[in-house]
């Protein structure tokens, strides 16, 4: 009987072996949004040119300062992987190039003060009286008073501490279309001409100026241009083809959202289980970065999204720590575009095209709609488009028609949140678009690849039904009568 005990036991045991030899499950967590718009900026510090730069555009590099600051990060950091020129010092150089453009001037203001700069001393500089030389104070518009240009030159404003002339308020509200919409024009265009960029960018500036007369139509028009994966299009329905939600749309849509006092993740914005929120994050890239839908990733598309993952909107105070910068974990594999090297005449010109060359005007062609970039593309109507002023475009080149007038002047920066999101720890951006090991010798994955409780419980019954089956077979052993 002791010798039959004993190999019940040994067999109970070797059936557990595979049970207690293997490593505990692994927890996954997913990353949250301060630590994605940190993996986001550490993308573009791996893009960023020679010159500062990104893509040579003074839009996506404020963008990129903006992102920072509204992360907690130092943007006085942002210098490369190579730790070369500033984003500022481009910024600075890049702000003489588009001097006489109320949007880029608005987009440096707003870059600089996000950055803890005086915009009326920025290295030599005056920026605010350069966007006062440009306003017209008998018709209330700046430059030619387009919607981006109008819109940024207010924000800009506002950011510096500035009173908003009433008219200029004014101008802007008057560009507002039948629908509730805006578009990238000086001038009012008919229902459905409109596009979710420009009116985002309009509805931010006139909220953070602080009026709401024009909230209620223009949050009933973004609501129509939301998709049923929770993110925006740019225009919906959409000339250059089936309609779909793209990095750039989504991250100014939740900015206007945001200033205007709306939930994102609110009933009036969730479609099914799907928020703008939800889908940014569902869009990110391993690396960090973003692509225009049919493109690869690219820092025009990404710069404008960091902000946004916080919650901050262009003009809102934003609160970093200083010497604060970057891991820098994607700059060894980083392959900036040459085209950012261009000289600063081009370079500094602050175009958002998305796509490869610097056509003029957006075609309808294959690539559907413009790109998103709030402050570049032009109104969903081919013809309001202005000419391309800049000819370096992304590297990796977005999807779609856009003006590289880049009225908007850059992508649009951070809302006018009060608080920002506390900068991310560099240990908690890798794994981005994937989530976060805390425990066992997992990569991230999901638990339920390490076999999970369901094989636990295999095993335990195995082995029970082991020991059960020896000592029953021991039991009938030693009580048969034995033979004589």
């Amino acid at each position: 009987m002791r010798r039959l005990v004993v190999a019940g036991a040994i067999l109970a045991i070797a059936s557990l072996g595979p049970l207690l030899g293997r490593p505990s499950p692994v927890t996954a967590i997913a990353p949250s949004d301060s630590q994605r718009a940190t993996a986001a900026l550490d993308y573009l510090l791996a893009q960023q040119s020679s010159n500062g730069s990104l893509d040579g555009s003074l839009g996506e590099t404020a963008d990129f300062v903006i992102g920072a600051a509204a992360a907690g990060l130092d943007p006085a950091t942002l210098a490369g992987c190579a730790a070369g020129t500033s984003a500022l010092d481009f910024i600075a150089t890049a702000s003489d190039v588009g001097a006489s453009d109320p949007a880029r001037t608005g987009k440096g203001i707003l870059a600089v003060v996000a950055a803890g700069g005086d915009p009326s001393s920025f290295a030599g500089r005056n920026l605010l009286a350069r966007l006062s030389a440009l306003y017209d104070s008998t018709s209330g518009a700046y430059g030619g008073g387009s919607t981006f240009g109008q819109a940024f030159a207010i924000l800009g404003l506002v950011a510096a501490g500035q009173a908003v002339p009433a008219k200029a308020i004014t101008e802007l509200g008057g560009l507002q279309d039948p629908d509730g919409s805006w578009s990238y024009g000086s001038a009012p265009v008919a229902a459905g001409e409109g596009d979710s960029n420009s009116t985002a960018i309009a509805l931010m500036a006139l909220d953070q100026a602080g009026d709401h007369s024009a909230d209620t139509a223009a949050l009933a028009y973004l609501a129509t241009q939301q998709m049923s994966d929770g993110g925006f299009a740019y225009q919906n329905p959409s000339p250059w083809g089936p309609a779909a939600s793209d990095p750039d749309s989504d991250a100014v849509v939740l900015q206007a959202l945001v200033a205007a006092g709306e939930n994102p993740t609110g009933s009036t914005w969730t479609v099914g289980s799907n928020t703008v929120i939800t889908n940014l994050r569902s869009t990110q890239g391993a690396d960090g970065g973003y692509a225009y839908p049919g493109g690869g990733e690219s820092a025009f598309t990404t710069s404008e999204v960091p902000a946004a993952l916080v919650r901050y909107a262009y003009a809102a105070t934003a609160h970093f720590t200083p010497g604060a910068s970057l891991p820098g974990s994607r700059c060894a594999a980083a392959s900036p575009s040459s085209s950012a090297d261009a000289s600063a005449s081009a370079s500094t010109s602050p175009g958002m095209s998305p796509s490869q060359s610097s056509a003029a005007t957006p075609t309808k062609a294959p690539t559907p709609r413009p790109t998103v970039r709030v402050t570049a593309r032009p109104t969903a109507v081919p013809t309001p488009a202005p000419t391309p002023t800049e000819s370096p475009s992304p590297s990796s080149g977005a999807a779609g028609p856009e003006s590289a007038t880049e009225a908007a002047t850059a992508q649009p920066t951070g809302l006018r949140t009060s608080t920002v999101v506390p900068t991310a720890s560099p240990s908690a951006v890798s794994a981005v678009a994937g989530r976060t090991s805390t425990s066992g010798s997992g990569s991230g994955a999901d638990a339920s690849n390490d076999g999970g409780p369901v094989a636990w419980l295999w095993y335990l019954l195995a082995a029970v039904a082991a020991l059960l089956v020896v000592a029953g077979a021991g039991w009938f052993l030693t009580t048969r009568p034995a033979k004589r």
